[in-house]
């Protein structure tokens, strides 16, 4: 097995280093896509590749090898990756998938509560639902079809008319483009590799910015938007957001309102080609790895052995 089997950890780790590099040179809507595309590329290729490198350990297992036909001796002779290796890898591999698929169940057990609980207390028609409470708060909460936007009669009493519109344009926007659905991706992708563990926190702020591009768009003013932003992030300054939902004030505000005072984001055909390089070598490793083992055990199996002599 070549080196080659290794590469997505190296890519792993470089793109672990300059995902917030990323997530604030790209346009959002597209930083947003290709992160968790190049995250999710990266995770399942070095899932793969520990399951390669495990592979080689498990089949040297009697059992495992009377059922897959080969020789435990040849693949012990054939095998170049050492025992402690694969042992390593087997472990890494069974611990994260754990922990991905644990992160999966949670996270979208906490999103189908919340639509529940908005349903069971909010059964009306209608995306908009109004409590009576003075904190000021603002969520869009996803649901199976459309979602539903919260806001609270303190929210609403913090923000003028026209910085309304903003807010419920930026929460519809989390609504319309799934942004609940990058958001778990990006937390599964990170469960699955440590290395990418800014991504979540890079993707809430991409998706973030994505909003705040929507709705400035529709209002047609972007300092109005990110006006609203700063009020709507000193009334919620004392109150954290919770899993499930998708809230104005959250993300890097000073960076929000600085992105919405400048102008609209600029192409960055440098960094999408770099992003797609990662997907690109992430496929090629992965491919490369595949040809690998299975030549690795094909070599080691009986019949091989006797077709040439």
């Amino acid at each position: 097995m070549r080196l080659v089997v290794y590469l997505p950890f190296l890519v792993s780790a470089l793109l672990g280093l300059t995902i917030p590099h990323f997530g604030r040179r790209l346009a959002p809507a597209t930083g947003t896509r290709l992160l968790v595309a190049s995250g999710a590329a990266c995770a399942l290729s070095t899932a793969f590749a520990l399951a390669a490198l495990a592979g080689t350990y498990v089949g040297q297992l009697p059992a495992v090898a009377a059922f897959g036909d080969w020789s435990v001796r040849l693949l012990k002779a054939n095998d170049p990756v050492p025992p402690l290796v694969g042992q390593v890898a087997l472990g890494a591999l069974a611990v994260l998938a754990v922990l991905a698929a644990a992160t999966a169940v949670r996270r979208g057990l906490a999103l189908t509560e919340a639509a529940r609980a908005c349903r069971g207390a909010h059964p009306g028609a209608g995306d908009l639902i109004i409590v009576r409470d003075a904190v000021p708060r603002a969520r869009a909460v996803p649901g199976r079809r459309a979602g539903r936007i919260v806001v609270t009669t303190g929210m609403l009493r913090a923000l003028t008319a026209e910085e309304r519109r903003v807010l419920l344009a930026h929460e519809r926007a989390h609504l319309s483009d799934r942004h609940h659905l990058y958001r778990l991706a990006a937390a599964v992708t990170a469960a699955l590799n440590p290395m990418l563990a800014a991504l979540p926190r890079t993707v809430e702020y991409t998706t973030e910015r994505w909003a705040d591009e929507r709705a400035a768009a529709h209002v047609g003013d972007r300092r109005l938007a990110a006006r609203a932003v700063i009020r709507a992030a000193l009334a919620t300054s004392r109150h954290a957001a919770g899993p499930a939902a998708l809230a104005f004030s959250d993300g890097a505000v000073p960076d929000r309102i600085t992105c919405l005072l400048d102008a609209p984001p600029r192409r960055r055909p440098f960094a999408v080609a770099a992003l797609v390089a990662v997907l690109t070598l992430c496929l090629i490793a992965v491919n490369e790895a595949r040809a690998d083992t299975e030549s690795l055990f094909e070599r080691s199996e009986p019949t091989t052995l006797t077709s040439h002599a």
